[in-house]
């Protein structure tokens, strides 16, 4: 009999089909995945690719605020790192995003 799988196990494959979701993966080569990495069949492929489709529809209800407060979030980060291994072209352009994302003049 096989071992069952722990929750962070579950979890950690879910976010897996999650990603190949994402990547565009067909559910033949999502349930291929699942069977050659952790030796499952399609029946338990099937239920973790529904817990991924979950976690999409989660992402997807985002409001626009939280878009924005992240992607803000990200260019800030973007720009540090530039600035810091001196691509200060990249930096500015960083800067630049920002700005347009939160509406702001730059001249």
């Amino acid at each position: 009999m096989a071992k069952k799988s722990t929750n962070v196990e579950i979890d950690e494959r879910v976010n897996a089909v999650y990603d190949l979701l994402l990547r565009a993966y067909s559910r033949t080569q999502i349930v291929r995945y699942c069977s050659d990495q952790w030796n499952v069949g399609e029946r338990q492929a099937e239920n973790y690719m529904a817990r991924a489709r979950q976690l999409m529809q989660l992402d997807a209800e985002l409001e626009r605020p939280q878009w924005l407060a992240a992607a803000v979030a990200r260019l800030v980060e973007y720009e540090r790192r530039a600035s810091e291994s001196n691509q200060l072209g990249i930096a500015l352009k960083a800067l630049e995003d920002q700005a347009k994302l939160l509406r702001f003049e730059m001249s």
